[in-house]
């Protein structure tokens, strides 16, 4: 008799632990992912790099960027810019491929609104040579619960 009560006081006790783990391995699914920081080289000969990042609603983007030495642009040159208003050779962000730039030097915040894609380039056409980049995502979901 002392048995039977051991193994239903034994059974009860690893049906509770189970069930812990399995309800708390469910909310740590719900939490936002850990933020996680992309560092790129984005060549001035390239109009975009993608940066193969997918984003979403809800997630966070801070770009880091600096501005590297150009020829010119000279007024008329400037109105052909990507982003006429930033300094020629800062770095630009991009979260759709039709949209405007924005600049990214020396950073920009981003609050992602749909479903987007990141992508950096250079403000300029006479630049020659990279701009280091760091990307910094505060991901509303993890990557992995995204599909």
């Amino acid at each position: 008799m002392k048995r039977a009560g051991a193994l239903c006081v034994v059974g009860s006790a690893f049906l509770l632990v189970s069930l812990v783990l399995a309800q708390s391995s469910k909310t740590d699914s719900k939490k936002s992912a850990p933020p996680q920081d992309y560092w790129f080289t984005v060549a001035a000969s390239q109009v975009w790099t993608d940066t193969g990042l997918d984003l979403e609603a809800g997630d966070r983007v801070h770009v880091y960027g600096t501005v590297m030495a150009c020829e010119g642009p000279t007024p008329s040159e400037k109105a052909h810019l990507p982003l006429p208003s930033a300094p020629g050779g800062s770095l630009l962000v991009k979260v759709h491929g039709e949209t405007a730039p924005i600049l990214a030097s020396p950073d920009a915040d981003l609050p992602i609104l749909d479903a987007s894609h990141l992508y950096l380039g250079v403000n300029g056409w006479h630049c020659h040579g990279t701009i280091p980049a760091k990307v910094h995502v505060d991901w509303h979901k993890r990557p992995e619960d995204k599909h």
